[in-house]
């Protein structure tokens, strides 16, 4: 049985949360490392992957944490009762995401096997249009002008920030009128 609960005006089910995105897009790893074993990875690129599995477990935890304690629920499309935007949400809108494909890309640098940086930057690409795109609909239709205020100062990934966000026309208990989707996750 599904683990979600769906709520709301579409009737669309993610079948495939991030967290088992993450372990798929690991597991789609395996085979080359086995087809090229043994595996003789370079110093620069073992240390480089290291240190993208701390700093993905880093931010995982830490904005994890930090919604737990704000009251905002971890998994997509929750109840947003208020913005989180400290800690790492300083510098990146999704740093769970932005965790998992660090994590994900991780693995091919440990290995000694750059070439197989295809399902991390999959990964990217299927978080970006299946959970980044949408959520942020969702969040300007719950936050409104706090939501749009944070968008165009804060990077969606890593980088600069989106363009400034004109306030004028916007309510701040949402666009759309229409009751927003909200699904539930049961641990």
């Amino acid at each position: 049985m599904n683990n979600i609960e769906h709520v709301g005006r579409s009737n669309i089910q993610p079948r495939l949360l991030p967290p088992r995105a993450l372990l798929l897009s690991l597991l789609v790893q395996l085979p080359p490392v086995l087809w090229s074993w043994p595996l003789n990875p370079s110093k620069v690129p073992v240390l480089v992957g290291a240190a993208m599995v701390v700093a993905g477990c880093v931010l995982n935890v830490w904005a994890e944490r930090l919604f737990r304690r704000r009251g905002v629920g971890v998994c997509p499309f929750s109840p947003v009762p208020n913005l989180v935007s400290t800690g790492p949400y300083r510098f990146t809108r999704n740093p769970m995401y932005l965790g998992m494909v660090l994590l994900s890309a991780s693995g091919p640098l440990l290995m000694g096997l750059p070439w197989n940086l295809w399902p991390a930057v999959t990964l990217a690409v299927w978080l970006h249009f299946r959970f980044v795109l949408p959520e942020e609909k969702f969040l300007r239709e719950q936050l409104g002008v706090s939501y749009l205020e944070y968008a165009s100062r804060n990077p969606r990934w890593l980088g600069f920030p989106g363009p400034r966000i004109p306030q004028t026309g916007v309510r701040a208990t949402g666009q759309s009128g229409q009751p927003p989707v909200v699904l539930k996750c049961n641990p």
